[in-house]
This record gives C-alpha cells, structure tokens and sequence, in this order.
C-alpha cells in the first residue's frame, strides 16, 4: 500500500486537536535531505488541519540554509531549541527569547573559568554570528563550525561578550565530555538552561547549549500550542537526540527514529520515518475517537 493511501485510510470527520511536532536533522532530514514519503504525510496532516512544526536547534539562517529553495509542507518552526518561533506562513517572528547582557557576561565567566571551548551567539535572528573562545587549542570539531562560519565569526576579547546573546555553546570531543554536563550545570545554576546534545558536523563531539531557563524546545512548542488552543497530551513528537529529550516528555504520543540512543529506542515507540510516526499517530487517534462516538 501506498504512503498516501495508508493515510488516506485516517481520514477523520472533522479536524482534530493537537499539533504533530517532527525534529530536523537525524529526524525528517536523513541521509542529507528529506524523504518523500515524509513530505506527503506532512501534506496530508495539512489537509487534516493539524498544525505541523519543525522544532530544530538550527538557527534561523542555518535552517534557512538547509531548506533553500524547498517548500517544507509545515506550519511553524521552533528554531534554536526553543528561543525563537517563526509562522511559517507569514515568516512573522511570534516568540524570541535572549539572555540579558549580564546573563551573558556571567556565563562566559563561568566556562572561562573552567577552561572550556565555546561559543557565543548574538541575537537572534542574527546567532549565527558568534564569538569563540578554544582555550585547548586542540578541538577539531571547533575547528570545523569555525570554518563553516568563517565569515560570521571572530575570537572572544574580554569587551566582546557585554551584550544580550541568543545562547552560548560549549564544545567537547569525545574524550573530554566525560562528566562535563553535570559539572557545567552545577556551575552554571538554575538561572540556565544548560541542553545536551551531539555534534551535527562530526557526530560524536558533546555540544552544550547554555541558553535562559525559559529555552528548550518542549517550552518553544508548549507556548505555541497554547497560543493555537492544543493540548500536549493529543500532540505527537518525534525526535532522535538527546535535546529532543523534553519535548518527547512534553508530547501525548512520543516517537524517537531508528538509530536513536538505545534508551531512548527502549523508552519511546521507534519508528523508521516521520510517516510511519504519522500513520501511528492518527490510527491512534481514530481507534480513540471510534470510542468515544466521535468519528
């Protein structure tokens, strides 16, 4: 059977509540783009009237960088885990979130302090303008994001990072992340919150995203499900990584990809694409309406 008519088979009498909320990298784009079969189950939430969001911890311009010239059949992005959501329909800006410059100021003491690689990103929609500070010396994964953003990045100076940022970033190959999230955590305090996840340049190194206590990506779609009228419990979800780990907690229906972390595979419902993740969710959705008399 078909992909499109496999969904065509959950056709509902009316259109339901709930938002369907898929990560990017390692989620929809796999293997360098996005499936087919995946655009065509976003399409046909579209017919369904159920808001479809990209929660991604790209930037607005890394994102955009990504999709070029693609029309991504979704309805809104929660970019930069959590700090800024964009209506995909007018491009309009309806949340950003940013650190005050003393927040700043103090976070770059703290990791400083402790001799740690990172970054620190202006606001957005400007963070892909980033200072760094790589006091190791010895960081190829570092090395890499510099060149990557060569033309939108230059050293920490002690004046440089007295102003509002977006988030700070700190990197670590494999064999210096052993324990680090706890330590930078606790240094850090409850006024951060400090995200784990996994290089998207080489796959193994630890990045440590430091943003403001109110940025992840379960806060960034909570806020706009509220804003649209939904509930999380008849929301779905579908992530792969570790900063995927709140908003698979926030979502009624949980899904992690193939490959994931194996206690994440062992916890969630896995699935092999976001159309399998789609069909899931709207058979679910059905057999709970057949027994409430709703469909």
């Amino acid at each position: 059977m078909s992909v499109s008519r496999e969904l065509d088979s959950h056709a509902v009498g009316k259109s339901p509540s709930g938002m369907f909320i898929t990560d990017l990298d390692g989620t929809l784009r796999r293997e360098e783009t996005v499936d087919r079969a995946d655009i065509l189950a976003l399409e046909y939430l579209g017919s369904l009237g159920i808001p479809r969001v990209i929660a991604t911890g790209r930037s607005p311009f890394s994102f955009m960088r990504f999709a070029g010239e693609q029309d991504l059949p979704v309805d809104y992005l929660v970019l930069s885990s959590g700090a800024a959501v964009i209506d995909c329909s007018t491009g309009e800006y309806l949340r950003r979130v940013s650190m005050s410059a003393e927040q700043t100021s103090a976070a770059v003491g703290v990791l400083t302090g402790m001799q740690l690689d990172f970054t620190v990103h202006r606001q957005i929609p400007d963070n892909h303008r980033f200072l760094y500070s790589m006091p190791s010396g010895d960081n190829s994964d570092m090395d890499r994001r510099i060149d990557l953003y060569r033309d939108y990045c230059r050293p920490l100076t002690r004046e440089g990072h007295e102003s509002p940022s977006t988030q700070l970033v700190v990197i670590a190959p494999p064999e210096r992340s052993d324990g680090l999230l706890p330590r930078v955590s606790e240094a850090l305090g409850e006024e951060y919150s400090v995200l784990r996840t996994t290089s998207p340049l080489d796959g193994r190194s630890l990045w440590i995203e430091v943003f403001p206590s109110s940025v992840r990506k379960s806060t960034g779609v909570s806020w706009l499900a509220s804003k649209l009228g939904h509930e999380s419990s008849s929301s779905a979800a579908v992530g792969n990584d570790y900063n995927d780990l709140d908003l698979l907690e926030w979502a009624g229906m949980p899904f992690v990809i193939e490959g994931s972390p194996e206690h994440f595979m062992l916890r969630y419902s896995c699935v092999g694409s976001v159309a399998e993740a789609v069909n899931l969710w709207l058979s679910d959705r059905n057999a709970i309406g057949t027994q409430m008399g709703m469909i």
